[in-house]
């Protein structure tokens, strides 16, 4: 690391952080310096990265001669980082969706050198799968002009970060048995997870709407326009990484499965499954493209297309993020 960047990972031993350790390490990035930043309860603690020990840092102070600050913590803890590296004038790439819900902060910085990562999540601190969505239906909305679209998320343990993998793992134990002092209640979700299927996010609202699809329609419209009608529900689902969704896309005008497999074939980021059955969300762990299967015809309606596509959001979110510091820099 004797020449290069000097990055800082706000979050690092997070899932989110840790799945931005791993996109830095696997792009070549020059990076002279690497500073993982956590909670007090990691002092002492080192992490690895490119063969060098790394201690993990605690103080604001550790940002002083940064260059890059990858912020990947909970939206609250994300504000007071990011301040303190806006006040340093450093390059801040936020993937905890704080930028978006702290209009002053926003204004305060004049977004200078303050970036949120492309598509950057909502539902905060951890990726949503609109990020994966966005992959198939921004190439298609392009192509065939989409009016509306039905959508059910399939959303892991993973969704909620370490919390939600742990709480899953702990909870799975304790109901097979393998625990004795466990009772199966999760500690850190709002309801246990384990062997359960769960048709909400959050708080539900009045209009029985829940937090992270309201969330996930308002980035969906950045993207696509308010033109775009949008029918979402999330729901949780009982396994540890990997998320999916099933989409009902209703276009402009007639489209068939062939069109849209034509228009997706095109983009880098989307890996057709040829596969009759389709991707799972197991497969599509650790990858860094949506793969995208059961591409069908809606039987009654000629402009409507029905696909499932399965993705892993954390390492999208990274992987995006890391281009954004490439593009910024003008590095190969």
């Amino acid at each position: 690391m004797a020449e290069g960047l000097c990055i800082a990972v706000v979050g690092a031993t997070g899932a989110l952080g840790s799945e931005v350790l791993a996109a830095l390490d696997a792009t070549g990035l020059p990076i002279r310096k690497l500073l993982p930043i956590a909670t007090d309860r990691s002092v002492g603690v080192e992490l690895e990265f490119r063969g060098v020990a790394c201690p993990i840092e605690t103080e604001h102070a550790a940002l002083e001669g940064t260059d890059v600050v990858f912020v990947c913590t909970p939206p609250g803890v994300a504000l007071d980082w990011i301040a303190e590296a806006v006040v340093r004038n450093l390059l801040v790439i936020d993937l905890s969706g704080a930028i978006q819900g702290s209009a002053a902060l926003a204004q305060r910085s004049g977004f200078e050198q303050l970036l949120a990562s492309p598509e950057a999540s909502l539902m905060a601190p951890f990726p949503g799968p609109e990020l994966a969505w966005l992959r198939v239906l921004t190439p298609l909305h392009e192509a065939f002009g989409i009016r509306r679209i039905v959508a059910t998320a399939l959303m892991s343990a993973s969704s909620s970060g370490r919390a939600g993998v742990d709480a899953l793992y702990e909870e799975t134990l304790a109901l097979l048995g393998l625990r004795e002092d466990a009772e199966g209640e999760s500690s850190s979700l709002d309801h246990p997870i384990a062997l359960d299927v769960l048709p909400w996010s959050g708080e539900m609202e009045e209009d029985g709407t829940s937090p992270a699809e309201r969330r996930i329609a308002a980035s969906l419209r950045r993207a696509l326009g308010d033109a775009v009608t949008l029918s979402i529900t999330v729901v949780r689902v009982p396994t540890f990484c990997g998320d999916g969704v099933s989409l009902a896309i209703e276009c402009a005008g007639p489209v068939t499965p062939t069109k849209v497999r034509d228009v997706l074939r095109r983009s880098l980021d989307v890996e057709l499954v040829e596969d009759p059955r389709g991707p799972t969300t197991r497969g599509a762990a650790g990858t860094e493209r949506v793969r995208v299967g059961r591409i069908r015809q809606d039987p009654s309606r000629e402009d409507v297309v029905l696909l499932w596509l399965a993705a892993d959001p954390a390492r999208l979110a990274a992987i995006d993020a890391v281009r954004t510091v490439i593009g910024r820099f003008g590095l190969p």
